[in-house]
Parts: C-alpha cells; structure tokens; sequence
C-alpha cells in the first residue's frame, strides 16, 4: 500500500453522524407511555388474551427469565436484571419504569361509575391503579413456564461476545450486531448493523450497563480504516522487533473489543526502562478502546474481577513490576491466564458464601522488569520490548473519539471472514514443522497477528515489515515469514521449559552440603564426575543420599546410569520448597517427561531403590535420553 489511506470521510462520515442522531432519537420515542384508559393496538385495559396469568400481556417492556429457588429473575424495562423474592407495589413500579402507564393497562384496577353532581351523567369506571396480585400471579406464573435460571452462567456484561456465529457487541445501553450474507465460497458480501435493547438472546440475557462505546453507524472499508494511521503510530515507538511488534500491539487492540467472541485472548506484555514511552503507549490504547477498556496502575487481582465482573472487556495494568516475596503481581498474571482460555474462577465472599467469574477479557501489561513468569503464562502471551526513544520521536500522535468506533465496525463486519478463514489461515502458517510452536503458542501468535490482518490486511503488514510474495499481489511471503517468526521468537522459547524439565534442572544444580576434594559438588557435578569415572558409585550414592536421592547401576535397567527421585522424601521437599513442587509435586511433573527420559512400565524391583537403606518407590530418569533432549533443544 503506497500511502497511507484516507479515513472515511464526507458524504460517508456525515451520513454516519446523522445515523447517531436518529438512532438517538428512536430511543426518546421509546420512552412514550400513554394513558391506561386509551387502547393499545385496539385493545382495552386488561382484555388482551391470556389475561391475567395465562402468558404475559403483548409488547411486555419487561422479560421474566426463569427462577431459583424462592427468587425470579426479571429483566426491567430499563433493562437491569432484578433478583426478586419479595413481591409489593414498590417492586413492580421499580420493575415497569418509566412504562408504569403500561403495567396498570396490562393488570387494571378500575374505579367504580359515578353520577356526575353537576350533569347527572354516568361517569364509567377508570383504571388509576394496578391489581398487584394479578401481576404478580403472570410474573411468577412465567417464571415457572420458563424454568430455572441461573445468573452465574446466563448473564453477560459489557464486551465482545459470540452467540452461535455471530460476533454482539455489548456497548452498556445497546446490542450491536451484523446481519451478514455471503457467497458461493462463505466469504461475507452483505453488511447490515441491527440494534436492539440489551435483552435475552439464544438463552443468554446481556444485563443493561453504564455506556461504553458504540460502532461506526456506516460500514468502513478497509482501505478507510483509521487503523492503518494507528500502525504507523505505533511504529515510531523504538522496538526491539519493527516488522513484527506494531502488528501485534495492533492485532492485541483489535482481539480487546473481540473479548468474549475470540476462543483465546492472547495477553500482551510491554517491557522497557525508563524514557521508553511504555505510560505514551498505554494512554495511547487508552485513547483508542475508550471506556470500554479498564485501565489500572496500582491494583490486585481481586479489583480487576470486581471491576470487570460478566463484562468482557480488555484490562490494562501499567506499572506491573517484578517485585521480591510479592504475590500481588501473580496473582494478576494467575487471572489473565484464567481469562486467556475463559476458565472459571471461585472466590470467597464476605458473607461465606462463594462467589463464582467467568472472565474473558484481553489483557495488556507493562513493566520495567516482568515478574517471573512460568512456561504456561509465556505461552499465553507476547512480550514487547521497547528501547529508548530517539530524539526525533515528535509529539504524542493524536487519536480522534471516532477512530475505535470504526474499528470496532470493521471488526464487526468482519468477523464472518475473520472466524472462517483469516484465523484458520494464520494457525495454518504458524503451524508449519520448521516452527518449535506448541498448539497454544499457535493459538497466541496466530490470533494477534489473525486480528492484525482484520484491520489492515495482508497488505498493511507488509508495510510494516514482512515480505511479499513476488508471485501474487498483496499477499505475504510464507516462507519468510517462517524464518521470520523462528528468529523473532527465538529467545522466547529458549526461556520457556516444560515443567519436569525445570524438575530435572532444579535437582541437577541443587548443591550437597558435604565437602570433598575442598568443595561443594552439585548434583550434577557427582553424576558428571562419576561418568567421568573419577567417583566410584558408592561414593556417589553415598553423596547424593544426603539430598535424599539414589542411583541404578549401568544395565539396571537401562545401559547407562539412572537417576532415583522418590515419589515423597522429606529431603527431596528441601529442593524444592517455595516451588509449585513441593511436598511431592515433583513427581506428578516428572510423569508429564517423555518416557524416553522417566522411564515407563518398568518392573517393581527396578522402582524400589534403597536410599540410606531405606527402601523407596521412585520415578527412574534416564540420564542419557534427558542429555539427548537437553542436546538436541541446544542445537535447535
């Protein structure tokens, strides 16, 4: 793409203004409320079919969802979920509003007829007062024609969410969603925005929230997307890797208003010292998601899913820095693992009684130094390192209130092209042999650079950075990127290791407090030097039982040595305390080794090793196949 494209603009840019407006008053009109005596659709004041308990009145502003236990679940006509389980005239006015009008249409009490004083004349009897009890017998009576609801699982808050295909964004006051038609080759060619008050859909009720933001009333086209400006921002920042970076920072901005509809939220962590713009770029996001995003620099992961609660929105937590013997900061990496694949969460309440989050939110964290982060949080996550920023960075790029309205609409649009063919595509590409990605390290990278696509297409990445095929036009060359994404995340998966390999290390570097030869010898040294023939085996077994461990002989059963971890020993916990391998935790990660390296089926005498005499069952590990796994990841 040869200049950078002009954001949508005139005829387009006025027309969606003017859309707002309308849109704005058809929510005024939604408000009237006429008098209970006039009829409604031609018909009176509690005569409408079904009347009193036998189904709801026509044109209910108010949706009964089910019940549990003594409480009915009701969703107001101002859209808020009630948990119900006191019934009085309060509750239902509170149910009804600003439609009270309607409730005494719909369940009548009527005055008697009077004789006018003045003209002798029957004065008919007038509705000016609601028959509770009727109301209340339709209220409960649908309830139990509707079954029983549970909050926890049937609500949703602010976001991005899925319902069977179709991508709904919650904005707080309205559903937003995309009828969408496609051609022969299911690829979208049909774009119509619907709204709708948050309600019940496909089982699920979308509870009524403070606004966020809301999409582009007009469809925007790629090549007028203001994310091709945003690229080009991001870009200036000074980064370690400028092909591939800006593109998943991007692509990370894009899977935020997605949340709830993407099937993994990859986390994206910015790294960088002082002077590197890490707060320029967090407000720059800020600027861009808007009020959907919850942004913190001093929180704990108990106020992030209070905060969040059933909404999907994005989470950035700046300032997250590695501090000694702090838990806080892991706890909140803890949460946005939970929230990468949208497991649930149990806490503890006030009153005892638990309290039960589902979260699905995009996470997005800087710091100085990231705490220490464990093999399965790297694989959930790219991180970003920033270096100082040249002297000729200029100012702060300036992001209009429009710009995530627009992409937020080209999410929307797309997100038929996205699910059925970007993403495939992308984990497709990434899981090529050549690349050492794990399924979930696909699932991170894919989905970031995935969304990226989304916004500025094969094209707009090649801009930045990657090559294109010279064969076809627009499209990017698979076999750099390949080599590409092996040499950008080289030293990411250099610093990822499974656990029982972290296992093995721990045990191999532990140091034995005994003197010999006027040093201390690790583990490993003992194993080194007893290869080296320059220990006898006693000597070595004898050395090695002081941190709780033993020996097999060569031949026994395999044709080298074998290492004897016991499944429980107390010395064995003194390697490992302040590890999630304590008090025999190491034994369940040894099982997750290949069974070339802890060796599988093995006969019971082979299993029982005597250390310091006493007998003890043990995970045997193959020296030589662990050396062959260690040398072949060495060499890759």
């Amino acid at each position: 793409m040869a200049k950078t494209p002009k954001i949508q603009a005139g005829t387009k840019g006025t027309r969606a203004h003017f859309l707002d407006a309308m849109s704005d008053l058809e929510e005024q009109k939604s408000l009237y409320d006429p008098d209970p005596n006039l009829l409604r659709n031609g018909v009176k004041a509690g005569a409408w079919e079904g009347f009193p308990h036998d189904s709801m009145p026509p044109d209910c502003p108010i949706t009964v969802l089910g019940m549990m236990g003594e409480n009915v679940y009701v969703i107001s006509a101002t859209g808020i979920l009630h948990e119900v389980s006191r019934w009085d005239h309060p509750t239902l006015v509170k149910l009804f509003t600003p439609h009270v009008n309607y409730l005494k249409w719909a369940f009548p009490a009527w005055t008697k007829a009077k004789i006018d004083p003045e003209t002798e004349q029957v004065i008919p009897p007038k509705v000016d007062r609601v028959a509770r009890d009727k109301a209340v017998e339709a209220i409960i009576a649908e309830a139990g024609r509707r079954g029983i609801f549970n909050p926890k699982d049937n609500v949703r808050g602010r976001g991005g969410w899925k319902a069977q295909d179709k991508f709904i964004w919650h904005s707080g006051t309205m559903l937003w969603s995309v009828e969408t038609k496609t051609d022969g080759e299911n690829k979208a060619n049909g774009w119509d925005l619907k709204q709708s008050r948050p309600a019940e859909y496909d089982g699920i009720f979308y509870k009524r929230d403070s606004d966020t933001i809301r999409p582009w009333k007009t469809r925007v086209e790629m090549t007028e997307s203001p994310a091709h400006g945003l690229l080009k921002d991001l870009r200036t920042w000074n980064w370690e890797r400028p092909y591939l970076d800006p593109l998943l920072l991007l692509g990370w901005i894009a899977s935020a208003f997605m949340g709830g509809a993407l099937e993994v939220r990859p986390i994206v962590f910015t790294t960088g010292g002082a002077g590197v713009g890490k707060s320029t770029l967090h407000n720059f996001i800020k600027a861009v998601l808007g009020p959907a995003l919850y942004s913190t620099a001093n929180t704990t992961a108990a106020g992030i899913y209070q905060n969040i609660g059933q909404d999907s929105r994005p989470v950035a937590v700046d300032e997250l820095e590695r501090k000694g013997n702090s838990y806080k900061e892991q706890a909140i990496i803890e949460l946005a693992r939970q929230s990468y694949s949208g497991a649930k969460l149990y806490r503890g309440g006030s009153n005892h009684e638990g309290i039960e989050f589902e979260l699905r939110s995009s996470f997005l964290f800087s710091a100085i130094i990231h705490p220490p982060l464990e093999h399965q949080d790297r694989t959930r996550m790219a991180i970003l390192n920033l270096d100082k920023l040249k002297r000729d960075h200029g100012r702060q790029p300036v992001i209009k209130e429009e710009y995530g309205r627009m992409i937020l609409r080209q999410i929307m649009d797309g997100y038929h092209d996205f699910y059925w063919h970007i993403l495939p595509k992308w984990k497709k590409w990434l899981s090529d042999p050549r690349l050492p990605f794990d399924a979930r390290a696909i699932d991170t990278y894919g989905t970031l650079l995935a969304c990226c696509e989304l916004l500025v297409g094969e094209a707009g990445m090649i801009e930045c950075g990657l090559r294109a095929d010279d064969m076809l036009e627009d499209a990017i060359d698979i076999d750099h990127l390949v080599d590409t994404m092996l040499e950008a995340t080289a030293g990411d998966v250099a610093d990822t290791k499974e656990k029982w390999q972290d296992v093995i290390e721990r045990i191999m570097f532990t140091t034995i407090d005994q003197w010999k030869g006027g040093e201390k010898h690790t583990v490993g040294h003992v194993i080194a030097s007893l290869e080296g023939n320059f220990f006898q085996l006693p000597e070595a077994r004898a050395m090695l039982a002081t941190v709780g461990l033993g020996l097999r002989d060569r031949h026994s059963p395999q044709p080298g040595y074998c290492l004897a971890i016991p499944y429980s020993s107390s010395k064995v916990d003194k390697i490992f305390e302040g590890t999630d391998y304590y008090r025999g935790g190491w034994t369940n990660a040894l099982r997750q080794a290949p069974p070339t390296v802890a060796l599988r089926g093995l006969e019971k005498k082979y299993m029982d090793v005597k250390i310091n005499r006493v007998p003890q069952r043990c995970t045997i590990v193959d020296l030589a196949g662990y050396d062959a796994i260690a040398d072949h990841d060495e060499t890759e």
